[in-house]
C-alpha cells in the first residue's frame, strides 16, 4: 500500500484519486476527533470537509520527510477550536450518544441490576457534559489519548508541544474534569465518590 506521505506527493502533482484515497484514509479519524470536540454531528459533518479543504490547499506546506497523520489531525484539532471559539457557547451532548465507547460495549457485572446500570449512564452522561465545560486544551488531550486511544508521543506531534508538555495537560486536563464533575453533583445534590484520576 502506498504511503500517506507519497499520496500527497502525488496530489501536489495533480493526481484526484491520490487525494481521494486520502480522503478515504482520514476521514473517519478526523470526523471523530472534531465531533468529540464540537458535539453535535450536522457541525462535525462541515468542519470535517472545511479540514479537507483546508488539507488540499495547504498541502504544500506539508513537509514530506515528517509522518502524515499529526499533520492532518492537527489541523482538525485547530479547525475545531476555531469552530468553538467563534461560538462561544457550551456544547452539550445529547443523552443517547458516547464521549468513549458505547456503554453497550463495556462487559458489565451490572447485568440485571437496573439500578446501577442507570448509576453508570448517568455517570457517562455527566462527564460527557463535563468535558465540553473544560477548555479546548484540555477537552483536545483527551480526546486525544482517551477518545482517539493515542500515546502521549503521538498526541504531541498533532499538537505541536512537547511529550512532557502533552502529560502535564493530560494531569491537568483530569484534575479539571474531576473538579467539574464533584460541582455538577454537588449542584444537583448528588452524594457520589469519586476516587483521585
Amino acid at each position: 500500500m502506498i504511503s500517506d506521505e507519497a499520496l500527497a506527493d502525488r496530489i501536489l502533482h495533480g493526481d484526484t484519486a491520490a487525494f481521494e484515497e486520502l480522503v478515504n484514509r482520514y476521514k473517519n479519524s478526523v470526523f471523530h476527533i472534531v465531533y468529540r470536540m464540537v458535539g453535535h454531528y450536522q457541525e462535525a459533518e462541515d468542519i470535517t470537509q472545511e479540514v479537507f479543504i483546508l488539507v488540499y490547499n495547504k498541502l504544500y506546506q506539508f513537509d514530506r520527510s515528517k509522518k502524515f497523520s499529526p499533520w492532518i489531525h492537527r489541523i482538525a484539532i485547530n479547525a475545531a477550536i476555531s469552530n468553538l471559539r467563534k461560538k462561544k457557547k457550551v456544547i452539550n451532548l445529547s443523552f443517547d450518544e458516547s464521549f468513549g465507547q458505547p456503554y453497550e460495549d463495556y462487559p458489565s457485572v451490572l447485568e440485571g441490576d437496573p439500578e446501577a446500570i442507570f448509576e453508570r449512564k448517568e455517570i457517562m452522561e455527566d462527564i460527557r457534559i463535563s468535558i465540553q465545560e473544560l477548555p479546548e486544551s484540555y477537552r483536545s488531550v483527551l480526546v486525544l489519548r482517551y477518545q482517539m486511544d493515542m500515546k502521549n508521543a503521538e498526541i504531541a506531534q498533532v499538537l505541536g508541544v512537547s511529550k512532557e508538555n502533552v502529560e502535564v495537560r493530560i494531569h491537568r486536563a483530569r484534575k479539571a474534569l474531576r473538579k467539574e464533575l464533584l460541582k455538577r453533583w454537588e449542584e444537583r445534590g448528588v452524594k457520589r465518590e469519586l476516587s483521585a484520576f
